[in-house]
Formats: C-alpha cells, structure tokens, sequence
C-alpha cells in the first residue's frame, strides 16, 4: 500500500462500531485557516520527520518543506470561476518538487471547524510518450467527513479508482481502518495501544498523527494537510502496533520529553529493517 516496511506483531485492542457523522453546525468556527489550537493544543510541531513546518504571525502554517518537496499553504478563497472546480474554495495547498515543474495545486473547501470536507486536486506531471516527455494535467477529487469528535471518519478519493477508506474509533482511538476500491482491492487494519511494556495507553500530547505509516491510511500529497490542522484531530493515544490483513505486522516505539511530547518515533521488523521519525516542538 505504501513505502512502509512490515514489522513484528503486537496484540490488538478491541474494535468499534463504525462512525460516520460530519461535524455538526456547533462545532467552533475558525478565522482565516483551521484553529491549530483545536488540532495542536501544546503548537503545531516544528519538525516532523525531514519536514520543516512554518508558521506565520497568526499561528498559521503557511509553508511544509520535505527534501525537495515544498507545500504551501494561502488561506485566501475564491469563487469556482478562477478555475475549473465543481464548488467554491476556501483556500489552496501547492505542492512542488525542487526545481521541476512537477507538482499539485489542491483547491480546498473546508467545514465549519476549518476541516477539508472536500478538495479538487490538479495535478501536473509527465510520462515518457513516444520518446519524448509529455506533460499534462490530472484532476483528482477528495471528499472527507469526520465524527463527533472532529476526527476524519471516511476518506474518499477519485484517484486509484474511488478508493474509499472507512476509519473506526473507540474511546478517541482508531481501532480498525477499512478501504475498498472500484477494481475490488481491500483493505482492513487493526491498530493496538497497549503491549507487553505498556498495559496502559501512551497519551497523545502532541496530536501527533502519522495516517500512512502507523494507520496505512493511503494519503500521497494530502498527507501534510494535517500538520497545518486540516484533517481533523489526532488520536487520544499514540498506536503502539498494528496488524494489516491478517498477516502484516507493525510495532511502533516512542521516545517522550518531560512534557510527554513525542521527540522519537521508531519501527523494528522481523527482518531488521527500521526506521525513525524524529519530533522538534
């Protein structure tokens, strides 16, 4: 599903029922861009891994840089008529690699906690035609809906065939993420907050959130969204393991500062690969 490698097994915790409702109407409404404060109440992170997360003067992220990969971020709307898009947008997220011309413009419409319900991708890219290189724009559509809580519940996407991810909770927790495709391909994941070293949840202090390695929820160029507050809120706790389909085992390690903010997060498999993200607030 992703470039994520496969680790050793963990026990998993007990699954919910299904959530599926939108935020309601009550929910505190943002100025200008998503209320960070909602998302990150001890500040959005400065570094996640190799991104480099800015802020502007109103606690906003404007700007994600990763290797050669750039996102930024412009709170500014528009009506449709600026560009081909079936609704009106609140805001854009550009994303751009290095010096090419490769990259991805998201025209975004958000709820009203400041959450993306719904984003018109164009993507600008090429493909060796012929012996030559050819560019051309791609549009892709994302539709998102989250529960109570103001976390994200289901995932839509045109891209890979309608693919659809269905996320469960319990107790603020994902417990089970589910996605199905229009080719027929699936997927059901387990996650676990408890193991052999912890009988007792880890909290998740910094709202830290890392959907594609620990959840394998499949988010491409939408991933940095949700460092800028744009996806919902984190998990309650931090996940400790997970099993996906039946057979592919994850454990995940976290390294606390005295505030219990994450500073570390590492991964081990049954063949010795590992990996580390690393957490500077």
């Amino acid at each position: 599903m992703n470039k994520f490698f496969k680790f050793i097994p963990v026990a998993v915790c007990a699954m919910a029922g299904l959530s599926f409702a939108s935020c309601s109407d009550d929910d505190e409404p943002t100025d200008g861009g998503s209320d960070n404060n909602i998302v990150f109440s001890n500040g959005v992170p400065k570094e996640v891994g190799d991104m480099k997360i800015s802020t502007n003067a109103a606690g906003q992220v404007v700007k994600i840089t990763e290797d050669d990969m750039t996102v930024v971020f412009d709170y500014v709307g528009a009506t449709s008529k600026a560009v081909e898009i079936p609704t009106d947008y609140d805001m854009t997220m550009k994303v751009s690699w290095g010096d090419s011309d490769k990259g991805a413009t998201f025209y975004i419409k958000r709820n009203a906690q400041g959450f993306i319900e719904y984003a018109y991708e164009v993507e600008h890219s090429s493909d060796w035609v012929n012996g030559e290189d050819v560019w051309f724009d791609k549009a892709n559509e994302w539709w998102f809906t989250y529960n109570a809580n103001g976390q994200m519940a289901t995932m839509k996407r045109t891209e890979g065939n309608n693919e659809v991810t269905t996320i469960t909770y319990a107790g603020g927790d994902i417990t089970k993420v589910e996605m199905h495709d229009g080719d027929g391909d699936e997927m059901l994941c387990t996650i676990s907050y408890t193991d052999a070293t912890h009988s007792t949840p880890i909290d998740n202090k910094g709202g830290i959130m890392l959907y594609d390695d620990t959840f394998r929820i499949d988010m491409d160029e939408m991933a940095p969204a949700y460092y800028a507050g744009l996806l919902g809120k984190g998990t309650s706790h931090l996940p400790l393991g997970a099993i996906e389909d039946e057979d592919d085992v994850y454990t995940f390690t976290w390294t606390l500062n005295s505030a219990g903010l994450p500073t570390k997060f590492y991964g081990v498999n049954k063949y010795g690969d590992t990996d580390e993200y690393k957490f500077v607030w």
